[in-house]
């Protein structure tokens, strides 16, 4: 199942003084990216990246469940600064079959 992931970075606050923005940086952020790296060559991201001029960014996900999409998230260094939404996504033929489906009913139910 596909996955729209999109994580904004929490507010810190007052500016962090520079020692901790770089420890913040070398700690969590670039973990994070070499994570995020790593589950793009596994095939976990399809696809996304950052915004640019936004502290956020937009992902899609693959994963089995809810269970391992949550758990692949929660395993990014910088899991405690994100809000994160997960949409789970429709696949385009799935969602083409239903609406031909709804076509017939609303044709069947127009005929007199």
């Amino acid at each position: 199942m596909q996955y729209l992931v999109t994580p904004e970075f929490v507010d810190p606050g007052p500016l962090l003084p520079p020692d901790q923005l770089v420890d913040l940086i070398r700690q969590m952020l670039l973990p994070t990216h070499e994570a995020l790296t790593n589950l793009k060559a596994q095939g976990k991201v399809i696809a996304g990246g950052y915004p640019v001029g936004e502290r956020a960014a937009v992902f899609v996900f693959d994963a089995d469940s809810n269970a391992e999409l949550d758990s692949l998230l929660q395993g990014l260094p910088i899991w405690g600064f994100l809000k994160i939404k997960a949409t789970p996504l429709e696949d385009i033929e799935g969602r083409r079959e239903r609406d031909r489906q709804q076509a017939e009913q609303l044709e069947q139910m127009l005929q007199p």
